[in-house]
């Protein structure tokens, strides 16, 4: 009973430390990643499962060349024009829910909290099912009886068991976690490079070009800016996560090229490896390349590194939402944030989350790039890189703007919703004249960062957006100044 309550104590005392860590500001001592250790931290949930599915999407619809360009464009552009909010947050040593708050006021960054939760509910079932549709594979061969091995209904409840899996390691805290990636993390590595190895140096490479996409449109032009708008969605996703490990950095240079290279550039290794198992293969579950590539034996092993990898993605995705939860709302109890993953359950129940995940992204496309134009116009062009770090904390302080919302920033939503929604339908496919020229994203990015900008300006006008200079100090001294 004491053992139990001593380990009961330890996992309380660390969850609270990172829940601590991750609400006040890091001091200079705290910054303690160089250029080379973001981008290992990072690059982790970049090569990620749904880098491999985004890249299996893409694979369906277009030829490996044309592929490659939509991967590479589609995830390093959209980086290109979010990754600059990084520096504000390696400058000022804060997590993302707090650095929003001057440009989305206080209750605006709670509810951005919440996209971020549907965003992670989402990424989480997507891991999960995929992981489930590879153990029925294993169970498959294994001649278990038909209830494992279809995967009708052994994908959902080998996913829900995998949940559940992850929910007892998570809620131990993060010891359980750190532990688990030990193996994860390598899993996936392992998985990515063993597969991208056979498909380049096997017997597939030389009929890759001679490979047709299994679904491709009606035209080769829609294709490509269908694929490109998913690709696009993965890269202007990673919004969110941007604050988590920037803030850590020792130079504000080397956080936006790690953040740069491992979410623009790396994350397309596993949209790469997707693409051309989908064009080998000419399918989108990845569960079903392992053996159709690698043979029965290379293939099972496949499998069971592909199930780690994606049930180590869940527990870091978990665990962000749990904590960040926590630290917003810090009366609720550990269980209780906990409890928050759950409704990931139901997204589990069907394979019909997992096979709309094109539209899911097109959405995320559509969200994150509104946002991300925000952010860009408030720091950089409005506020020009002047942020009080007290007032940040204040919640009736100056970021107040109308009862904790911004207005600019819901004009700016609205603007976005309009040129997204005018460009393209992800939910029906349906797409204007324009959209085959300019894709959706990309322009509703800018469409939500120049409204801003005007509405913050010459419309509303509130005095902390009145800046007519730039601040030139240090980062201490901007920390010192601002408290």
């Amino acid at each position: 009973m004491i053992l139990e309550e001593d380990f009961m104590s330890k996992q309380s005392s660390s969850v609270t430390q990172d829940i601590a860590f991750g609400f006040l500001p890091t001091d200079k001592k705290e910054r303690i990643f160089s250029f080379w250790d973001l981008m290992l931290v990072q690059v982790v949930i970049g090569l990620s499962a749904f880098g491999l599915l985004t890249g299996a999407y893409t694979g369906t619809m277009l030829g490996p060349q044309e592929s490659l360009a939509a991967i590479f464009f589609g995830n390093a552009f959209p980086m290109f024009l979010i990754a600059p909010i990084v520096l504000y947050f390696a400058r000022y040593g804060i997590d993302t829910f707090v650095g929003f708050r001057s440009s989305l006021g206080y209750k605006g960054a709670n509810a951005f909290f919440f996209i971020f939760l549907i965003l992670t509910l989402g990424y989480m079932s997507i891991a999960l099912f995929m992981a489930g549709q590879a153990v029925v594979e294993i169970a498959a061969w294994l001649n278990t009886p038909s209830f494992f091995s279809n995967q009708t209904t052994g994908a959902p409840f080998f996913a829900i068991l995998l949940f559940g899996i992850a929910f007892v390691i998570t809620a131990r805290g993060p010891a359980a976690i750190r532990k688990f990636n030990l193996f994860a993390v390598p899993a996936f590595i392992l998985f990515l490079v063993g597969l991208l190895g056979i498909i380049l140096f096997g017997k597939h490479i030389p009929a890759l070009n001679t490979l047709l996409p299994a679904e491709p449109f009606e035209t080769s032009s829609r294709s490509f800016v269908t694929a490109l708008e998913i690709n696009i969605g993965l890269g202007f996703s990673w919004l969110p996560y941007l604050g988590q490990y920037s803030r850590l950095a020792k130079k504000e240079s080397s956080a936006f090229k790690a953040s740069f290279y491992s979410y623009g550039v790396i994350v397309c290794l596993a949209a790469v490896v997707g693409a051309f198992a989908a064009l080998v293969v000419g399918s989108l579950d990845p569960a079903s390349w392992m053996m159709a590539i690698a043979g029965t034996y290379g293939g099972l092993i496949g499998l069971i590194l592909l199930t780690v990898a994606n049930v180590g993605a869940t527990i870091f995705l978990m665990y962000s939402q749990a904590v960040s939860f926590k630290t917003l709302f810090s009366k609720k109890t550990w269980l209780f944030s906990m409890s928050t993953t759950i409704p990931t359950v139901f997204l589990l129940l069907s394979s019909t989350f997992y096979n709309a995940f094109g539209s899911f992204m097109s959405i995320i496309s559509f969200t994150m790039a509104s946002l991300g134009g925000i952010i860009i116009a408030d720091y950089f062009f409005v506020k020009k890189q002047n942020i009080s770090l007290r007032q940040l904390y204040d919640t009736q302080g100056s970021y107040t703007y109308w009862k904790g919302i911004n207005p600019s920033a819901i004009v700016a939503i609205i603007v976005g919703v309009i040129v997204y929604w005018g460009l393209y339908n992800p939910l029906t496919f349906e797409s204007s004249g324009l959209f085959l020229y300019m894709s959706a994203g990309i322009p509703t990015y800018f469409a939500a960062l120049i409204s801003y900008y005007i509405s913050a300006k010459y419309v509303f006008k509130y005095e902390v957006d009145q800046i007519s200079e730039p601040i030139a100090l240090s980062s201490e001294d901007l920390k010192n100044k601002a408290l």
